[in-house]
């Protein structure tokens, strides 16, 4: 009987978590003022105008973004190309932007480690982060373990709207992709103590 009551309490344990694994990846914070607005890597064309939105709130004076390669408005490109052309974030001056023009990070931890660096290094503490929905809870606890160890703070503002599904991310199979890959991901650094 013992068993059975086990399993049927994981088995709802399972349950609950595929019909909410989509929206347990998001993280979200208020956005506060701070000293920078960090744009995650990673070539998805809705992070930097969702940036730039937000410097224009108000919410930060520096927008950091990695000089990566980028495929918008037909172009392959990179993000400085992009802004010197006048075609992203032409409003904001030099000093507004810092491109980080060193190759772009390999991975969602170097890129925190690398930022924390850079932070610290301009004599800032705070700063906003952004990046996909989905991708915001594994990006944010990884920034937060960086930033702690130098007393440093961020938070998390992704992308909004999301343009993918989550709440029903097992209807749509490149959706469903994304979120196993991203908990598969979550799950690695959580093994090598990324967190921590």
């Amino acid at each position: 009987m013992r068993r059975i009551v086990v399993s049927c309490v994981l088995l709802a344990l399972v349950g609950v978590w595929f019909v909410n694994a989509g929206n347990l990846l998001i993280a979200v914070d208020q956005p506060v003022r701070v000293d920078a607005i960090i744009v995650l890597a990673g070539n998805a064309p809705d992070r930097l105008p969702y940036a730039e939105r937000l410097m224009r709130q108000g919410y930060a004076n520096l927008l950091v973004v990695s000089n990566e390669q980028v495929h918008t408005h037909g172009l392959e490109t990179t993000w400085l190309a992009l802004h010197k052309a006048g075609l992203s974030a032409p409003e904001l001056r030099d000093d507004e932007l810092l491109v980080l023009d060193d190759p772009p990070p390999e991975s969602t931890l170097d890129e925190a480690r690398r930022d924390s660096a850079l932070l610290q290094a301009h004599g800032m503490h705070s700063a906003l982060l952004v990046t996909d929905a989905f991708h915001s809870r594994r990006a944010t606890l990884l920034f937060r373990a960086a930033f702690a160890h130098a007393g440093l703070s961020v938070r998390s503002t992704p992308v909004q709207p999301d343009p993918l599904d989550l709440a029903h991310w097992w209807s749509h199979g490149p959706t469903a992709r994304v979120v196993l890959e991203e908990w598969s991901k979550l799950a690695l650094y959580a093994v090598e103590g990324a967190y921590f």
